[in-house]
């Protein structure tokens, strides 16, 4: 068992870290080379199985990288950009998100041919773009500043909203035949409201703690990123107690107050963070490609590829379009935004 892991950490962390140091040099998005590795390790050569390797402990790790890569972006949302770009920005966040929904749902009925209650769930997943996958394409594609800050901000406030919305959904299919609507809702709101607030709290609380503690030289240079890590967890792992996914909402936050409480010495830090955020998305990519099925990828049928066509060349254009117009946003902006984030 333990050579197994160990195994599967050395594929993982080597097979990802190569695919970057390749992708660099061929100048294309390290994205497709991780893809590739990990479909290739993984389903193809079966060297990689992640769900066997760690077991049911793996949800719970790729939940705790994605909030250090969720804290990261946090970190570069400067409220001076947002206000420079803000009708943009609260466009793609308010508006895009629920008509991305609404067209995502329609497009798994109609089109997929599925259920209402699955159409739903999927429409919820496809709100989200994740700072995953923006974040190193933005590094890669050298976008025009604003293009890129709207994307920048849409994929990291998103992301929590998103993966809550999702849950919430799920959570309301499996309530209503056991509890009446409105209890139901009730319930659901309860607990949103539980875990928003304290993840908020914590999070925002955190970064004031920082704040206090390193302006006065509490924290020694050495244990100042290992602290900013540890709260960054702590962030997202206990407003998961009370409703799942709201961590992510912590881990934002954390960040996102951190980054305007203009901290003395967290610049000098980002450079290290945006290493560990490099090693971890690679890692991430190959582990969920190389947990794919071939098997179920043999089933894939054309309503199920029409849908996925939908999805990229209507859903998110649409969304985008809709959401932003008569706004001050460019022709060539609004196509940009468009057409770079992939959905869920």
């Amino acid at each position: 068992m333990e050579q197994g892991v160990a195994t599967a950490v050395l594929c993982i962390v080597g097979g990802g870290v190569a695919a970057q140091v390749l992708a660099a040099r061929l100048r294309i998005p390290a994205i497709v080379l991780l893809l590739g590795f990990g479909f290739l390790v993984g389903p193809i050569l079966g060297f990689l199985h992640p769900t066997q390797s760690f077991g049911p402990n793996l949800r719970a790790l790729i939940g705790l990288a994605v909030a250090i890569v969720v804290f990261e972006g946090g970190l570069a949302l400067d409220l001076r950009e947002l206000r420079a770009a803000g009708g943009g920005v609260l466009r793609l966040t308010a508006i895009a998100l629920p008509i991305n929904f609404v067209l995502g749902t329609l497009a798994a009925r109609l089109i997929g041919g599925m259920l209402w209650g699955p159409s739903a769930v999927f429409g919820a997943m496809l709100v989200v773009t994740g700072p995953t996958v923006i974040l190193p394409l933005l590094r890669h594609a050298k976008l025009e500043r604003r293009s890129a800050s709207f994307l920048k901000w849409e994929a990291i406030v998103n992301d929590p909203i998103g993966a809550i919305l999702t849950a919430i959904v799920i959570e309301i299919l499996i309530g209503l035949p056991h509890r009446s609507g409105e209890e139901a809702m009730t319930d659901i709101a309860l607990r949103l409201a539980e875990g928003a607030g304290a993840a908020t709290v914590l999070g925002v609380g955190s970064a004031f703690l920082v704040a206090w503690a390193f302006r006065r030289d509490l924290v020694s240079e050495t244990l100042k990123t290992p602290s900013l890590l540890a709260l960054a967890l702590v962030a997202y792992a206990v407003p998961n107690l009370l409703m799942h996914e709201a961590g992510l909402i912590g881990a934002t936050a954390f960040g996102v107050a951190l980054a305007n409480l203009h901290v003395p010495g967290i610049a000098e830090l980002r450079r290290f963070k945006e290493a560990l955020v490099v090693l971890l998305v690679s890692c991430l990519f190959v582990v969920l490609t190389a947990d794919l099925d071939l098997a179920v990828l043999g089933k894939l049928s054309l309503p199920i590829l029409a849908l996925t066509a939908a999805t990229l060349f209507l859903v998110r254009p649409a969304a985008i379009w809709l959401a932003t117009w008569r706004s001050d946003l460019t022709r060539g902006e609004r196509l940009v935004v468009g057409w770079i984030a992939p959905p869920g």
